[in-house]
């Protein structure tokens, strides 16, 4: 009779020692289950959050500390909720129409939806408001997120008479891509009147 021979059990990679740090380095923003077959454990990214080696940006998902906060809240955003879009303060921040404080990503969703981490704002939004949607070249990385145009419209929706609404506009109008059809277009769709403000401003520039 042929010998029999032990089949080989086969052997895990084990992860490598504190390659928690390079993963995030590599790929900026990692979730916990991501992480995990780097060696990480929730007690020990918690520990490294404490510590300043990483960085938690929402619930259960971390970033390299090399990396600003904001840039690492924007890219776990798109990269963890592909279906949102980002509006609001936030989509003002990015194009360069707002210099504000942003202590959370502004979302839009359809309002059928639902999503949570702590560190989105959601807002459930009627589908005829989801117009005017671009992918965006950020950091890197595509992002989902209103184009130029419609997210002056979100500056009118935040403060129609105020201060954010007439800033936003003067550094659109500083920018040289204005494009008056589109926001007639987002004008109709969104319940704006941004267009006529954009008119006077031309006019008394």
């Amino acid at each position: 009779m042929p010998e029999k021979r032990a089949i080989p059990k086969k052997t895990l990679k084990k992860p490598k020692k504190d390659s928690v740090l390079p993963a995030l380095e590599k790929h900026k923003v990692m979730t916990l289950s991501d992480l995990k077959e780097f060696g990480a454990s929730g007690l020990k990214l918690r520990r490294m959050a404490e510590a300043g080696q990483i960085v938690a940006v929402g619930s259960g998902i971390y970033a390299a500390p090399s990396l600003d906060p904001f840039v690492a809240a924007v890219l776990a955003t798109s990269k963890y909720y592909p279906g949102s879009v980002i509006s609001g303060l936030t989509a003002l921040q990015i194009h360069g129409l707002a210099q504000e404080y942003i202590d959370k990503v502004d979302v839009d969703i359809p309002r059928e939806t639902s999503i949570r981490n702590k560190l989105l704002k959601v807002h459930r939004v009627p589908s005829s408001r989801l117009v005017g949607i671009a992918r965006l070249k950020y950091e890197g990385s595509q992002i989902r997120i209103y184009d130029l145009d419609r997210t002056l419209c979100e500056a009118y929706r935040l403060d129609p008479s105020g201060p954010l609404f007439f800033k936003a506009l003067k550094r659109y109008i500083k920018l040289g891509e204005i494009n008056s059809d589109r926001i007639h277009q987002y004008d109709q769709a969104v319940k704006t009147k941004v267009l006529s403000h954009l008119r006077q401003e031309l006019a008394d520039a």
